[in-house]
C-alpha cells in the first residue's frame, strides 16, 4: 500500500484536487462478444488513439490476432499478488495522466470479477465511480452457446457432439447468460456508469463494433471512418469441416505437447478464415425442442437485466431459430482441412497419426477415435458389440464383501452400455437409494439423465419435422 500512499500524497499528479478529474474506461467483454477484435483493433491503432485523447496499453496477441488484453491485471490478483497489480495499474495511470489521456482497459477476464475490481479501482487507488465507465457487449445465448462449443473443440480439447455440448449446459444453467455479473457491475459502478450493450454479429448490415465502440468511448463521429479497419471476423468460428476434424483430433491431441494442438489450431483457423463459403455450425443444427428450451430458460434468466438496461435489445438477443439449410456434402467434409494440414504443419500431424496408432495398440476405442484412425489412414477392427458383463464387473457382482450398492452400480453400468439407459436410470436410482452419498453413482446418474435428455429433444425435433 506504500505505492497507493505515495499516489495520493499532496504533491502527487493523482492527488484528488486535481483540476481534471481521472478517467479510466474498462471493456469487461462479455465472453465471446467480439472482444478479440476490438482488441486486436486497438492494439493496431493506439498512436491514433493518442491523439484522440486514449491511452490503450500494449499487451501480448497471437499471431491469428487473439489475446487476452490487459488480462494480466486479474491473473496478478487472483494469484493473491494485490502490490504486483497495484504496481501495475499505476504505471498504466501514470502514463495517462501524464499526457493527459483516458486510459482504456479491455479484457473478457474481467466480466466475472466486479468485485476485486471495485475493490482495487475504489478502496486502493480510491476512483469515484463518476470517473469510471464500464462497457460490455452482450451476445445472444443460444450464440454465446455456439461458440463456447466451437472454444471448446478449438482450444480446450472437446471432443462432443452439439447436442451432448448444449444439453447440459442447459440443465445446470450458467451464471454469465443470467445477466448475473452485469447486474454485480452496475451495483458496484453505479447505473449511470455502466453501458451494456448488444453484441451485433459481423455482417454487411450491422455497424462495425469497432465503430460502436469508438463511438462509445466518445470519439467524434467524423473521426471514427478513418479508423476503421477493413470489415473482417477475428478468432473466427471454425468452419463445419474443420470443427468436425478438430473435434476427432482432440481423441488424441490431449496427451500431446501443447505446442502440437496450438500449430494444429493455427493452421484450421486459418482454413477456416480460407474458407468461409463453408459456413459454421447455426442454430438450425440444434433440435428445434432443444432450441425452444434454452431460449425459455435464459429469457427467464435475464428478464431483470433487459428490464434494468433499456439498451440491450430482447429481439436481437432472443431470435427466432434459423431455417434449415441444405448443403453439399463438400461442406463438411474433414478431408479438405486435413490436406490443408498436410501442407501446413507435417510435422504435428505425423505425431498425431504415431500417437493415434499407440492409443489404439493400447486398446483405445469410441466411436470419434475410431472415426479419426479412418481419417488417418491406419487399419483398425470393427468394434465388437460387448455380449456380456466384463470381468472386473462380474467380480464385484459375485464378491461377498461387495455391498448392494456396488452390484447396482456396475448393473447400471452395464445397460448404459448397452443403451438401455431407462433401465441403467432405475438400477442407479436403486444404488443411490441404498448408498446417498456415492459421489460416483451420482455422477453416473447424472451422465444417463444428460444422455436421456439429448435423446428426448432429438426424438421431439424429428417428430415435428414429419
Amino acid at each position: 500500500m506504500k505505492i497507493i500512499r505515495k499516489l495520493f500524497s499532496s504533491s502527487s499528479s493523482f492527488s484528488t484536487d486535481h483540476t481534471r478529474s481521472l478517467d479510466l474506461i474498462i471493456h469487461i467483454g462479455s465472453p465471446k462478444a467480439g472482444s478479440s477484435a476490438l482488441q486486436n483493433f486497438m492494439l493496431n491503432n493506439r498512436n491514433a488513439l493518442e491523439k484522440l485523447g486514449f491511452h490503450y496499453p500494449e499487451h501480448g496477441i497471437d499471431k491469428n490476432g487473439i489475446s487476452g488484453g490487459h488480462g494480466q491485471l486479474w491473473v496478478t490478483l487472483r494469484e493473491g499478488d494485490v502490490e504486483g497489480a497495484e504496481a501495475l495499474l499505476e504505471k498504466w495511470l501514470n502514463h495517462a495522466r501524464k499526457k493527459g489521456l483516458k486510459l482504456v482497459l479491455s479484457s473478457e477476464s474481467f466480466f466475472n470479477q466486479s468485485e476485486h475490481l471495485a475493490k482495487l479501482f475504489h478502496e486502493s487507488f480510491q476512483i469515484p465511480p463518476q470517473d469510471i465507465r464500464v462497457i460490455a457487449f452482450v451476445r445472444a445465448p443460444i450464440d454465446y452457446l455456439m461458440g463456447n462449443h466451437n472454444q471448446g473443440i478449438k482450444r480446450h480439447g472437446q471432443s462432443w457432439s452439439l447436442s451432448s455440448h448444449l444439453a447440459p449446459v442447459l440443465q445446470n444453467g450458467k451464471p454469465s447468460l443470467s445477466g448475473g455479473p452485469l447486474m454485480q457491475w452496475a451495483d458496484a459502478f453505479g447505473d449511470d456508469h455502466c453501458r451494456f450493450l448488444t453484441y451485433q454479429k459481423p455482417a454487411a448490415d450491422t455497424r462495425q463494433i469497432e465503430a460502436v465502440f469508438l463511438e462509445e468511448l466518445g470519439v467524434p463521429a467524423s473521426k471514427i471512418p478513418a479508423l476503421l479497419p477493413e470489415r473482417k471476423i477475428t478468432n473466427r468460428s471454425y468452419v463445419r469441416s474443420a470443427l468436425e476434424l478438430k473435434r476427432t483430433l482432440n481423441t488424441v491431441l490431449a496427451k500431446l505437447p501443447s505446442e502440437v494442438g496450438r500449430e494444429i489450431d493455427w493452421a484450421l483457423q486459418g482454413y477456416s478464415d480460407l474458407h468461409p463459403e463453408e459456413g459454421s455450425l447455426g442454430s438450425q443444427d440444434i433440435p428445434e425442442a432443444l432450441y425452444r428450451d434454452i431460449n425459455a430458460v435464459f429469457l427467464t434468466a435475464m428478464e431483470p437485466v433487459l428490464l434494468r438496461f433499456p439498451t440491450l435489445d430482447r429481439a436481437t438477443l432472443f431470435p427466432p431459430q434459423s431455417s434449415k439449410v441444405v448443403s453439399s456434402a463438400n461442406v463438411s467434409n474433414p478431408y479438405r482441412p486435413l490436406a490443408y494440414l498436410e501442407e501446413q504443419c507435417p510435422k504435428e500431424l505425423e505425431a498425431i497419426r504415431k500417437a493415434a496408432l499407440e492409443q489404439y495398440q493400447e486398446g483405445q476405442q469410441g466411436y470419434t477415435f475410431l472415426k479419426l484412425l479412418d481419417l488417418l489412414g491406419i487399419s483398425f477392427e470393427e468394434p465388437v458389440a460387448h455380449k456380456g458383463l466384463s470381468a472386473r464387473a462380474r467380480g464385484i457382482i459375485g464378491s461377498s464383501k461387495m455391498k448392494e450398492a456396488d452390484r447396482l452400480r456396475e448393473l447400471g453400468a452395464y445397460f448404459e452400455q448397452q443403451g438401455l439407459l431407462e433401465d441403467a436410470l432405475l438400477l442407479l436410482a436403486k444404488a443411490s437409494d441404498s448408498r446417498p452419498g456415492g459421489g460416483g453413482i451420482k455422477r453416473m446418474k447424472k451422465r444417463v439423465l444428460d444422455k436421456l435428455y439429448i435423446t428426448s429433444q432429438m426424438n421431439v425435433s424429428d417428430d415435428s419435422n414429419i
